[in-house]
């Protein structure tokens, strides 16, 4: 098995990898490590929990050991891309971690949620390793607080969820303001179209190496579903979290209402939560991180978003509390677990209205996963698998054909389901309410017409 002193890497980040108790690199570090460390451009195909950080991170943090002098003022030597503000964070403290005592290295996090000032303080003096995303960072260059053109590294982490969140634009922007000399990184659980695009427009004479294939989930995570309709998964969750063994859990939910909601009755349920979400400040996001991490809370509820920027260690179980629109952001999710060679467990309640999305997240797994219907479950480190699934397994709960749309409606469909869709259900025996053709009126019209109605003549001005 080979070492990190086998990749060309200098001993005195060797010894900075083995004081935080990595000794033996992973596949895609392996295989990523020799080729950059030869200059030449990478596109990486690794899943979540692989290693890419160091990956990528290794090798320029030798470039930099070995350059001479410092930044230069309102540059950068190296920038990495992250689309989120949670996954940019986890990069500059691994980045900061790997380089240890071996020489001082100078990192700023350029993000959004926070003060431009300490940021732009910081590039001020010029900078190692700019760890940043990319709508903060093209704010900084169109107010030329950032010079690119002495960028020599360009990293982009999760490129995939990058083009998803609609940052091709910025994306291009950067990488043209940086230039053609550089050495550029691009690494992606996926190899959808538009990231081969991206890809063939940055990368030159790419090698490309692969941690594992397109919809691969960790080995050591093991997979298992409950069938439960919607008005019971609280009582299932419940449930679940009873046994000790659930020590540190993330729930994922399908938007950032419905995470809210988990949590406050969580915390009704006597357990302690936080949320993670696109609706929290910058500082309230890190703050639930850090008492997820420190143990203070046992459980964190996440939407998406926060799916590839959580790498807290020891977290043993990821549970879905609803089922991602996104087939894909199910790897993503139960990635939080198993990593670095750990095992997990991932758990999924799904409704009858979930059904499709489940069989969408089976086919890109290329696996089915063991399904249990019996909600008095005593032990969870056991889950009794039912028996197959057919129509009649589980629960019966409506299914929504709403929500089914919104599966199938295409990525822009499915973004706008997520910030915006809450699932409601009718109450029994009678019909939903067609709400869309009710006219809705704020109250000076209602005053208008009432107005108009009782013959007083006047109509009432609408603001």
């Amino acid at each position: 098995m080979k070492t990190f002193s086998d990749l060309g890497l200098p001993q005195a980040l060797v010894a900075s990898l083995e004081a935080t108790g990595f000794s033996n690199p992973t596949k895609i570090q392996a295989e990523a490590i020799p080729q950059l460390l030869k200059g030449r451009d990478v596109l990486g195909i690794a899943q979540t929990g692989s290693g890419k950080t160091a990956a990528f991170g290794l090798p320029i943090l030798k470039a930099i050991m070995d350059m001479p002098g410092r930044a230069r003022p309102m540059s950068a030597r190296a920038l990495i891309l992250a689309p989120t503000r949670e996954l940019a964070v986890q990069i500059d403290e691994a980045i900061r971690g790997y380089a240890g005592s071996a020489k001082r290295l100078s990192t700023v996090l350029v993000l959004g949620g926070v003060s431009r000032y300490h940021q732009v303080q910081k590039i001020a003096k010029g900078v190692d390793v700019m760890i940043a995303t990319p709508g903060r960072l093209m704010d900084l260059v169109d107010d030329k607080k950032v010079w690119l053109a002495e960028t020599q590294f360009l990293v982009l982490d999760e490129a995939d969820r990058m083009l998803d969140m609609g940052f091709i634009g910025p994306v291009k922007a950067i990488a043209k303001g940086i230039g053609p000399k550089r050495q550029t990184m691009l690494f992606s659980a996926t190899m959808a179209a538009n990231v081969a695009e991206l890809a063939a427009g940055l990368l030159n004479d790419p090698v490309r190496v692969e941690a594992a294939p397109q919809g691969s989930t960790v080995v050591k995570i093991d997979q298992r579903v409950i069938l439960a309709g919607s008005k019971a998964k609280r009582g299932v969750l419940n449930e679940l979290l009873a046994d000790p063994a659930l020590e540190k859990v993330i729930v994922f939910s399908r938007t950032k209402h419905g995470a809210d909601r988990v949590v406050k009755n969580l915390q009704i349920d006597g357990h302690s939560a936080a949320a993670i979400h696109g609706n929290k400040s910058q500082n309230a996001r890190q703050a639930a991180l850090k008492s997820f991490a420190s143990g203070t809370n046992r459980i964190l509820v996440a939407t998406d978003i926060a799916a590839r920027g959580i790498d807290v260690p020891g977290i043993t179980h990821v549970i879905n509390y609803e089922l991602p629109d996104d087939a894909e952001n199910y790897v993503h999710r139960i990635g939080r677990t198993g990593r670095n060679g750990a095992s997990g467990i991932a758990i999924t309640l799904c409704d009858g209205a979930e059904r499709s999305k489940l069989r969408e997240i089976e086919r890109l797994i290329r696996r089915t996963l063991p399904v249990s219907g019996d909600l008095s479950l005593a032990n969870t480190t056991g889950v009794k698998a039912g028996p197959a699934r057919d129509q009649h397994s589980g629960p019966r709960t409506p299914r929504n054909p709403k929500a089914e749309g919104n599966h199938s409606a295409g990525a822009g469909e499915a973004k706008r389901s997520q910030a915006h869709h809450q699932p409601s259900e009718a109450p029994r025996g009678k019909p939903a309410k067609d709400k869309a053709k009710k006219p809705r009126w704020n109250r000076n019209q209602k005053v208008a017409a009432k107005s108009r109605r009782e013959g007083g003549g006047r109509r009432e001005r609408v603001a």
